[in-house]
């Protein structure tokens, strides 16, 4: 037996209680902060129904979790909705405690002036507002925009000068978006006549366990020179060989550690580190050119983050990712990258963690930054995960122009 092995993914595995433990910690917490508002706001002072009241969120407060492990123990129709349920629940209760909690500090002020404003009357307006706002969040979510975007390149080949390229990221097709959003999202890419398509990653959900029945729409997905993808951490929940083994039943082209050239294009498509499992691209920088002239090269990397030459344990890494991302793209200018597209932070996708995750990806969250030759675009993505809810920001299919 290989004990550093066992030893690390022991420790994997206590990192994880103590995550998933905080994340409840946090979320009960939030629950009884939002019972309290409630209370104050509304002038609860029955005992049955603040019993009743603090038993509901409670039990709300444990039902996303709670749904994350019955869907993984068993999926049928009771589990898959449970799941949404607790999914939606959670993206409406994100905009009723900032809600409540506005209501109650507004009547808390009003009340030091010495007047007694109807505190009932200022909660239900804020509530009201606050449940109009996750609806609006809903309809957005369904509904990505066509974001364009104009991209120098040096020493471009004729080929791809000033043709439309369409990058997709974070789609998770899953229990949410399911085949009638991908076949109008399809439709709509295909209308755009891209010469390529580039998909960075978190095409499925990690959450769906059936993904067979989406190969049909995917392989509808038309480009002059062909459609890329390259995993990212969702690919690895759902399960790796079967994510691919989806992809592998469509014309979709999957770049896993590796450099092509299309037309005197290098695409370089680097593969999110498996959750139980490392790769290691080592040597990948090392590749023969084919040429002794420099071809411009696109990274396709699934988070706006440096590139290791070894992934690293995968947990291990994928909390590095979240927590203390490298943005120095170091070995990505090593490598000859010059433009990295990349997803994964959805900008945030639920306001306020828009400035959660610029604060975390120093900046690099979303949109296109230049530095110096290397230049990278990190798109908002398609898609939601969990709550399918986005009001943070427009959800978008990136279309490019090369110049």
């Amino acid at each position: 037996m290989n004990t550093p092995k066992v030893l690390r993914n022991f420790l994997m595995a206590i990192k994880a209680v103590i995550f998933l433990a905080g994340i409840l910690a946090l979320t009960i917490g939030m629950h009884m902060l939002f019972y309290k508002a409630l209370i104050r706001v509304f002038v609860i002072s029955g005992p049955a129904l603040k019993t009743s009241l603090l038993i509901a969120l409670f039990m709300l407060a444990l039902s996303f979790m709670a749904s994350f492990f019955l869907l993984q123990w068993q999926e049928n129709s009771l589990t898959v909705g449970f799941y949404k349920f607790s999914a939606i629940w959670v993206g409406l209760f994100l905009n009723l405690l900032p809600a409540a909690l506005a209501s109650w500090i507004i009547i808390a002020v009003v009340r030091v002036t010495g007047s007694y404003p109807p505190s009932r009357l200022i909660g239900s307006v804020c509530i009201v507002a606050a449940v109009l706002y996750s609806v609006y969040g809903g309809w957005n979510a369904f509904h990505p925009t066509v974001k364009k975007l104009e991209v120098p390149f040096e020493d471009l080949p004729h080929q791809w000068k000033n043709k439309t390229i369409i990058q997709l990221s974070d789609i998770h097709l899953g229990h949410f978006y399911g085949t009638e959003f991908l076949n109008n999202l399809v439709r709509k890419v295909n209308a755009l006549n891209p010469e390529a398509i580039f998909i960075t990653g978190d095409l499925f959900d990690g959450m769906a366990a059936t993904i067979s029945h989406f190969a049909a729409g995917l392989d509808q997905l038309r480009a002059t020179k062909g459609v890329f993808f390259v995993t990212g951490n969702h690919e690895s929940y759902v399960g790796l060989n079967r994510a691919l083994g989806v992809l592998k039943k469509t014309k979709i082209q999957i770049l896993h550690n590796e450099i092509i050239e299309v037309d005197g294009l290098q695409i370089m498509g680097i593969s999110y580190p498996g959750i139980r499992g490392a790769h290691d691209i080592r040597g990948l920088e090392k590749l023969p050119q084919n040429s002794t002239i420099k071809r411009p090269r696109i990274l396709l990397f699934h988070t706006p983050t440096n590139i290791r030459l070894k992934g690293g344990d995968g947990l291990n890494h994928h909390f590095a990712t979240y927590w203390v991302p490298d943005t120095s793209f170091a070995l990505n200018k090593e490598m000859g990258a010059d433009l990295q597209l990349s997803g994964h932070s959805h900008a945030g996708q639920l306001f306020p963690f828009g400035y959660l995750t610029k604060l975390i990806y120093k900046g690099y969250h979303y949109g296109f930054h230049r530095l110096s030759r290397f230049a990278i675009y990190t798109t908002s993505g398609v898609g939601t995960w969990g709550p399918p809810l986005r009001t943070g920001n427009s959800p978008e299919i990136v279309m490019m122009k090369f110049k």
